[in-house]
């Protein structure tokens, strides 16, 4: 049970973020809910959230394994098993995502070159931001072009801000799409 208040009908000021969530998601998250009492917060971080959350110049499929690998990489408990199934319907196999436990992602089959680097730097950014230094983007730098990398940075530190939000404010979100999504 979150230990804010939640927002279950909109406002007025909030019925356009949650037509747009419902229209994404299948319904209204818990954890746009819960940021419902900010209504420039909740807008501004669900309409990022929607974006991440579909494809973009880095496959939805793949932004999966960035946020299931980031919210393992910092604890979070937060809306992981709701992850896990998306990435699963998205095409993942079970032991791609398995990998992602520790450092098995490091020597597993199931990863390429490209796919490691950017492992590589979730750990590295969920311990220290300032200290990601040349031998992380090097590796990234031949793999991913600048649109890729912005974006798979900005749903990294994203999804720690999220993780730990949903965490901090005892937000569960199960199930996060209620719509088809293929």
């Amino acid at each position: 049970m979150p230990v804010v208040a939640t927002i279950d009908a909109p406002t007025d000021e909030l019925a356009e973020v949650y037509a747009a969530a419902e229209a994404h998601f299948g319904h209204v998250p818990n954890f746009v809910k819960a940021l419902g009492t900010n209504p420039t917060f909740t807008k501004s971080l669900t309409y990022f959230m929607i974006q991440a959350l579909d494809e973009g110049r880095v496959s939805w499929a793949f932004k999966e394994l960035v946020i299931l690998k980031t919210l393992r990489a910092i604890g979070s408990y937060y809306g992981y098993g709701a992850h896990e199934k998306l990435a699963l319907e998205l095409g993942n196999s079970p032991e791609k995502i398995g990998d992602l436990n520790h450092s098995l992602w490091r020597h597993s089959p199931h990863y390429s070159e490209g796919e490691r680097a950017v492992m590589a730097l979730i750990e590295q950014t969920a311990v220290d931001a300032n200290a990601v230094g040349d031998e992380i983007w090097e590796p990234l730098l031949e793999h991913w072009d600048n649109g890729q990398l912005l974006e798979i940075a900005s749903v990294i530190n994203t999804f720690i801000n999220i993780g730990r939000m949903g965490d901090t404010l005892g937000v569960s979100d199960p199930e996060l799409f209620s719509r088809p999504i293929g």
